[in-house]
């Protein structure tokens, strides 16, 4: 028995496909030969990695450019063409291009048929019993293009896909569509998918998730729940990627290797964000055990040698800050990790993550208006958000966050308050993205549209540019959704200078034009406070005893009055309040809702000036880093 798993563009080409990665190596576990074809890599090396990413990385996902490339290459111009798909997508008010983007896709697409000819013609087919395609990112079409030609010349081979695009409803409305798939693998195929290549190997029964043709019909019984024993996963095998990257000329950049540490999201389980997609159906939360954990990725480390590990996780988990980090920083570890996370951490906590070598985080941060929080279920409020932003700026850790606005309900008269905080917000970390929400297949949004406030959603314009396919079966087949509801428009009006003021303090960052808002000792002993922040009043401002402790007091969010509170056990409380009202004015201090919370940076060796001249001030509070020190490898 041999496989073939394909990852087609667009895929990110600087780091491996997780999953072909990890079915290779179940694959081997039972005996079965598996190969990986790197094909994104090999589009990325003819276009060249900047468009490449451009496309991958940075366009409006909406638009689906990169599957409209490649429905080009397979239906021609029979259900689209330039002029229309322009006309009628990435000139979208919403969901269109950016600035430079239509001459990277007309680049990209004048690539695409040399490109699916070295595909195809790379690689002797036949050799393989069944090539399995993985989509999920921008890869429908090529897939389809490639299974088409696959099946055309080497009738024999069996075809599969698997993938985000291919779960639920979405993959037999493709398989409906695309007659070269043999078989879908619906959801998580740890199990399903070698069970599937072991039954096309012994001519036995179809296992459960994978939907197959029987007399012309598509039949499937129902998948099982998600995998649970995360810990009996073997490691993924990357080997093939690498002898791709290492054999490339130019040689094409790693910037890091996935890795996955868990599965669902603790948080969805109890309070499903509205907007997110994610998951599907598997939205339990199941990790790895923490010596596994750390065993993985020592072994990863040591035979990949990466520039970085990112894991894939929706979401930390709670007991990896008590056993996992406190490992890594006991040991030392230097390899730069990603994690996505919740912003309710503290600063001991974000602290750890640092010496654990955690040094960029997405934080879950998409809104600094407590009323939009709320409705987005997030669990958090604004005030928290702003300290997380800026605990990560003290400690080095780099942030990805968002500011998402649109939802049916959303106070317009939040608006003007989010520019007040972003501006006071400026000397950290730029917002990624800053712009309407779109909806997406399995979210609250989409499943639960007409209780939230939505009208009915429709599959987004790009969707009839691409599939061949009867109206009823585009909405079966799409993720990306389109919308309506009664105060879009103001949202739409209101929102628009975050849009810009988001873009400009990206440019800003981009060229390296860093603002600054931080405390600094003072050669004639004490804190000055150094503002340079455009809008704001610049300067250096020499601080008062009470402004610090001002200060350190409203570290975390608090209420004016507990915050006031803890200032009075050394100051008087009318100098306190005076304090205080000078610092917002300044915003070094912010409302954010009904909390105040400190803007101005206090690293740690201000800090220790801070609590040398407040001796009452607030406890830091601990982090939990009992010590660990013995990770078995195996």
């Amino acid at each position: 028995m041999r496989v073939a798993l394909v990852v087609m563009p667009f895929a990110a080409a600087d780091s491996p496909s997780l999953a072909a990665g990890l079915l290779k190596a179940e694959l081997g576990e039972r005996g079965i030969t598996c190969d990986v074809k790197h094909f994104n890599v090999t589009l990325a090396l003819m276009a060249g990695s900047r468009d490449y990413e451009r496309i991958s990385k940075q366009f409006q996902s909406a638009s689906l450019a990169g599957e409209w490339i490649f429905s080009q290459q397979y239906y021609g111009n029979g259900i689209s063409d330039w002029e229309r798909y322009d006309r009628e997508v990435l000139s979208h008010p919403l969901w269109g291009a950016g600035d430079g983007d239509r001459e990277v896709i007309l680049r990209i697409l004048s690539l695409a048929p040399a490109f699916l000819k070295v595909a195809y013609a790379s690689t002797d087919w036949s050799r393989y019993d069944l090539v399995g395609f993985t989509s999920t990112f921008e890869q429908t079409m090529p897939a389809m293009w490639l299974a088409r030609e696959i099946r055309s010349n080497h009738p024999e081979v069996r075809i599969a896909a698997g993938g985000a695009n291919f779960e639920s409803v979405m993959g037999r409305a493709l398989m409906e569509t695309f007659d070269q798939i043999d078989f879908v693998c619906d959801g998580e195929g740890d199990v399903s998918f070698p069970a599937l290549c072991e039954a096309v190997r012994d001519g036995g029964p179809i296992p459960p998730g994978i939907l197959h043709r029987r007399d012309g019909a598509i039949v499937g019984t129902p998948r099982v729940a998600g995998f649970t024993d995360l810990d009996s996963l073997p490691d993924p095998d990357f080997d093939d990627y690498f002898r791709v990257i290492e054999s490339s000329t130019p040689r094409l950049p790693v910037s890091w290797i996935p890795v996955e540490a868990s599965r669902g999201c603790w948080w969805g389980q109890k309070a499903h964000c509205t907007f997110c997609g994610l998951n599907g159906d598997a939205m339990t939360f199941r990790k790895k055990g923490w010596r596994r954990m750390a065993g993985e990725c020592e072994r990863l480390v040591q035979r990949y040698r990466p520039d970085s590990l990112q894991f894939t996780d929706n979401i930390l988990a709670n007991e990896f800050l008590r056993d996992l980090l406190p490992y890594w920083k006991s040991t030392g570890d230097p390899t730069p990790k990603f994690f996505e996370v919740k912003s309710n951490l503290t600063r001991p906590q974000i602290s750890l993550m640092r010496e654990a070598g955690v040094l960029c985080v997405q934080a879950g941060i998409e809104s600094l208006s407590d009323a939009t929080l709320s409705i987005m279920r997030k669990g958090v409020t604004a005030a928290q958000n702003v300290a997380t932003l800026r605990w990560c700026r003290e400690l080095g850790i780099t942030m990805n966050w968002n500011i998402l606005f649109g939802f049916p309900g959303a106070p317009v008269e939040e608006f003007p308050r989010q520019l007040e905080l972003m501006r006071a917000l400026q000397h950290l970390d730029a917002p990624s993205f800053c712009g309407v929400i779109r909806l997406d297949r399995f979210s609250p949004n989409f499943t639960s549209w007409r209780e939230l406030g939505f009208s009915e959603p429709r599959p987004m314009p790009a969707y009839a540019h691409i599939f061949e396919m009867p109206p009823a079966r585009v909405r079966d087949a799409a993720y990306y959704f389109e919308y309506e509801h009664p105060t879009l428009q103001a949202a739409l009006e209101a929102g628009q200078p975050l849009v810009d003021f988001g873009a400009a303090w990206r440019a800003r960052s981009g060229r390296g034009e860093q603002t600054e808002l931080e405390l600094h000792r003072h050669f004639a002993g004490g804190t000055v406070l150094v503002d340079t922040r455009e809008g704001m009043s610049h300067g250096h401002f020499r601080l008062s005893p009470v402004e610090n402790a001002c200060l350190l007091a409203f570290d975390a969010p608090r209420t004016r009055e507990s915050g006031l509170g803890v200032v009075a056990r050394d100051f008087d409380v009318d100098a306190a309040a005076t304090a205080v009202e000078r610092l917002v004015r300044r915003k070094a201090i912010v409302a954010a809702g009904a909390r105040l919370v400190t803007v101005a940076l206090m690293r740690d060796p201000v800090r220790d000036i801070l609590s040398s001249l407040n001796p009452t001030a607030p406890a830091v509070e601990s982090a939990n880093t009992s010590e660990i020190t013995q990770c078995p490898t195996s």
